[in-house]
């Protein structure tokens, strides 16, 4: 629904606009339903929530109510990870320099 898109700005559509940055706002709506596709086919969650739901879950990470989900390390590309002089912390991700 363009209005209900358009009210939202576009931000349901933000799983979209990480795999394709250079697509206009409006070819985000005919890339969901491929992405999706893609997605079940290779066993990667595709999460949809409504706007207000993303937005009460980030003020609650903000005010400290709750914390992020961690990222499995071990889906992390090797090529990604640091190798030396930096370890991973336990607090959400932050880094230590050794």
């Amino acid at each position: 629904n363009d209005a209900l898109d358009f009210s939202h700005g576009w931000l349901n559509y933000q799983i979209e606009h990480h795999v394709w940055p250079d697509l206009s706002m409006l070819q985000y709506q005919k890339g969901a339903p491929q992405l999706k596709k893609i997605c079940e086919k290779y066993g990667v969650p595709y999460v949809q929530e409504s706007v207000w739901n993303r937005l009460r879950k980030t003020v609650d990470i903000m005010v400290g109510q709750t914390h992020m989900i961690p990222f499995p390390t071990e889906m992390e590309p090797s090529k990604d990870k640091a190798t030396k002089g930096l370890t991973w912390k336990s607090s959400n991700g932050a880094i230590d320099e050794e």
